[in-house]
């Protein structure tokens, strides 16, 4: 075989009609759409397979519903920090130990380049197969017109695209409606605000399973891709390759055009070059401009916008010890939503437990949606993260965790820079040169380096987003300690965006058209928040679906495939 624009020959060939690299929900859309239309999809991921179904929901676990605080060591065990600033001062280690001296460390994301007041320090990145979509919250709001909402699509057809979105990811309303304490929680606001502020269910992506009410079904990669993620399937349209890294876009010399994908299967070092009909990658907000990067993409040749226009929300976020009158109060069911019955139940078979609430009351999941008075996205609920564990001797059925998140508007300086001078914890090379007969071999490696910075009207923006977490959680009760009032720092909210952005026209501004093809390019689309071209504040994952479901119905109309009903 010969060798592919001057590296080394790869170990073997695949062949598809569309390579999707990422395996998250938009991973997942992507191929759902394309395998319902009878096009042949290879997806490859740089985790590993860990679940029964393809990419399910860790949350999905029986034991995690009983406690949902055993979720918090989950999704810490699946975040890799990307950019971590190296002080060559500090860990002041005995004489004898070896330190650093005047090179900083560069292994595990430490990155001697990131300047620490630019940094996103809670950036990271999920690799295992499901992606974020094995740990995120499944709040999937819609985001609002003329603030939020690119008009690279009309209400028209961003009415259509969030109901079929709405309806792959099982979108809802009602999920937790029957919960004493959501209720609760959602009464006592509307009254706090004399009804003049809209608090309702949160929008989220899950299905109350029918036999048994106590269970929840999260939807993640697996609930997207359905028949597709059982072990068994074996309809002969879909594969999945977990634990092969894409290395880089192989682009033909003369064209200019994509001529294939290398991967490398990290078990076996094997390297395998795929040709696709189509390319998608969807490997995330800041792994897919690095492929990219790898493969030649950058704003020096042509990608001005690659990297740039990043966006990440700002966050806040407290907890609070319900109210010791709002918990008195509920064996008098005060707001006649037929609680007397639960509670009445619930003591005659627990009489010694000093709550009224069953210990099958479903958790509170409310909010109050972003509206121009207040441009920030909620969630007054009891979830957990890699932050907000309750301690033990906190019954966690008088916990409700607050978070807020800020918009922060898309600038060309805040961007994400690469560089091919060191290596991510995973090894990513810029290029790979193997010489036939030599021992010697040359790795150009890749890491992210942060440059963000908010200017002062989002800065005073989240301050107003700030105050009023506080108002709405003091209305609740008091501040668990260590959880009061906080900012988090840049990362957070792990819903960075913009850095491949979509646009109207091959101006510069965006690397993407409105169908998520790479500008220039007649066979490469790009997949997830990192195509959205505009500010946000409500969790972005349904809008970055929204772009999906285009990109697939393009992929389908240009080879020649009528898209399934």
């Amino acid at each position: 075989m010969s060798s592919v624009n001057g590296s080394h020959a790869p170990e073997s060939l695949a062949e598809t009609d569309v390579l999707v690299v990422g395996s998250g929900p938009i991973g997942a859309t992507y191929t759902r759409k394309l395998v319902d239309a009878g096009i042949k999809v290879l997806m490859v991921d740089i985790g590993e397979q860990s679940t029964r179904l393809i990419g399910d929901h860790k949350k999905n676990s029986f034991a995690v519903q009983k406690d949902i605080s055993l979720f918090t060591n989950s999704v810490k065990g699946e975040l890799a920090p990307l950019s971590v600033p190296v002080d060559a001062t500090a860990g002041y280690v005995e004489p004898v130990s070896w330190s650093q001296g005047p090179q900083a460390f560069i292994h595990n994301g430490q990155n001697p380049n990131q300047k620490a007041y630019e940094n996103m320090p809670a950036a990271s990145a999920t690799r295992v197969v499901g992606g974020m979509g094995s740990h995120w919250t499944c709040c999937t709001p819609r985001e609002f017109p003329g603030i939020e909402r690119s008009d690279l699509f009309s209400d028209a057809e961003w009415e259509d695209l969030y109901r079929d979105a709405e309806g792959l990811f099982h979108t809802n309303h009602t999920a937790y409606d029957d919960s004493i304490r959501h209720q609760l929680v959602r009464h006592v606001l509307i009254d706090a605000t004399n009804g003049e502020r809209e608090f309702i269910s949160m929008p989220l992506a899950c299905q109350r399973n029918k036999p048994n009410k106590d269970y929840i079904e999260w939807t993640a990669t697996a609930t997207i891709l359905g028949d597709l993620a059982e072990p068994k399937y074996d309809g002969g349209l879909f594969e999945l390759k977990s634990q092969h890294r894409c290395t880089k876009l192989e682009i033909d010399p003369a064209t200019r055009q994509v001529s294939g994908a290398t991967l490398k299967n990290l078990l076996t070092d094997e390297t395998v070059l795929v040709r696709a009909k189509k390319y998608v990658i969807c490997a995330g907000a800041v792994l897919t401009p690095g492929i990219l990067f790898n493969s030649g993409f950058s704003p020096d040749n042509g990608y001005d916008a690659m990297g740039h226009y990043l966006t990440e929300q700002t966050m806040c976020f407290c907890q609070v010890v319900l109210k010791r009158s709002l918990v008195n109060s509920v064996h008098k069911d005060p707001y006649h939503l037929g609680w007397t019955k639960k509670v009445n139940e619930h003591k005659r078979r627990f009489p010694t437990d000093p709550l009224p609430f069953p210990f099958n009351d479903p958790d509170p999941q409310v909010y109050t949606p972003f509206s121009k008075k207040h441009p920030w996205h909620t969630q007054i609920h009891r979830d957990a993260f890699g932050y907000g564990a309750v301690p033990n001797e906190i019954d966690q059925r008088l916990v409700v965790d607050l978070r807020f998140f800020g918009y922060v508007k898309p600038t060309y300086d805040n961007w994400i820079e690469f560089t091919n001078s060191m290596t991510d914890g995973f090894g990513m090379p810029q290029v790979e040169l193997r010489l036939d007969n030599e021992i010697e071999q040359l790795l150009i490696t890749l890491k992210p380096t942060f440059h963000y910075n908010l200017d002062e009207e989002d800065a005073e923006r989240t301050h107003a987003m700030m105050k009023d977490m506080m108002d709405i959680a003091s209305n609740l009760g008091g501040f668990l300690p260590g959880a009061e009032p906080q900012y988090l720092v840049p990362g957070s909210a792990l819903h960075i965006g913009g850095t491949t952005r979509a646009g109207k026209d091959d101006d510069g501004e965006s690397v993407v058209d409105r169908h998520s093809k790479v500008w220039r390019q007649n066979d490469l689309y790009l997949g997830g928040v990192n195509v959205i071209p505009t500010q946000n504040a409500c969790n972005p994952t349904l809008t970055a679906a929204c772009f999906a479901i285009v990109g697939a119905n393009h992929i389908i109309e240009e080879l020649g495939v009528s898209a399934a009903e």
